[in-house]
């Protein structure tokens, strides 16, 4: 087999593995998907409460993000260490049973927060925020997240 026939086999299947290692590389650092713990969140709620997300936005300082901010949603397995390497912020409708005829609506500002050690532990933690009426405490963390959800 002469050289040339072993360098035209070698470079695509090197380009290929690179390609390919490129890809699960992105995979593994990606992690878990926000849209799983927002579903969890919802899932644990009160099964008379009819939850709908109206919208979700992602926050441009995710490391400003201080737990006090919510309540962490109870979770097996991942505790918060570090900063937030990522944040999303969720406005939720509830719709509650009431004795009138009409259901009682507020507004709910959820969290997600993406964790991670660098070795080992990544995921999602949901932290409930504030419900309606939101006060100023809330238009100051937003702001300093970066997170519009238009709540005017």
């Amino acid at each position: 087999m002469s050289w040339r026939r072993i360098v035209l086999l070698a470079v695509p299947l090197a380009v290929l593995i690179f390609a390919l290692g490129f890809i699960v590389g992105l995979e593994v650092q990606r992690g878990p998907d926000w849209r799983l713990e927002l579903e969890a969140y919802v899932v644990q709620q009160p099964r008379s409460e009819a939850i709908t997300v109206q919208r979700v936005v992602r926050a441009h300082r995710p490391r400003a993000f201080s737990p006090t901010m919510g309540r962490a949603r109870p979770t097996e397995g991942l505790t918060p260490s570090g900063p937030a390497r990522a944040v999303r912020c969720a406005l939720l409708e509830r719709r509650r049973p009431s004795s009138s005829d009409e259901p009682e609506v507020a507004r709910q500002v959820v969290f997600l927060v993406r964790y991670s050690d660098a070795l080992y532990r990544v995921g999602w933690l949901a932290y409930a925020g504030p419900e309606e009426p939101f006060g100023p405490v809330l238009e100051v963390d937003l702001a300093l997240l970066g997170c519009d959800l238009g709540l005017r």
